[in-house]
């Protein structure tokens, strides 16, 4: 996370220096997978903008409750859901509960790894456009 003052492509470039690190430190990571949320309003732009693939979306449960965000993995990950979790259990009752798409990208490290990619459960996709767009 950065915040909104950050300057312009903070995230972008955040996101190249990782990418960068992991190719130098971990030579067998071939991918990596991230997540954005449709609760921010858009669609990945940031993985967009870095050259991520879009591999689709799916719905999930999101919890507000006194101005923090909770994912339902929050409520059910007992053992490592650690005190957020268990505050989110323990209010379950006067949490709101919300549904968004969660947009799946995939970043390759490796171009010979995108061949591997199983078709039959993903499919590289065309970006998804930003409910503000």
């Amino acid at each position: 996370w950065l915040h909104d003052d950050m300057p312009r492509n903070s995230e972008s470039r955040a996101i190249s220096y990782a990418l960068k690190v992991i190719r130098l430190l971990y030579p067998s990571v071939e991918w990596v997978q991230s997540f954005a949320d449709e609760r921010c309003g858009r669609a990945g732009v940031v993985y967009q903008a870095s050259n991520f693939d879009f591999i689709g979306s799916h719905e999930s449960t999101f919890y507000e409750l006194d101005g923090e965000w909770y994912h339902e993995i929050t409520m059910n990950a007992i053992k490592r859901g650690g005190q957020r979790g268990v505050y989110l259990r323990a209010n379950k009752e006067r949490a709101v509960v919300h549904k968004f798409n969660q947009y799946r990208y995939i970043r390759f490290l490796n171009k010979r790894a995108r061949k591997r990619l199983n078709t039959n459960l993903f499919r590289i996709q065309p970006y998804p456009k930003s409910s503000s767009d």
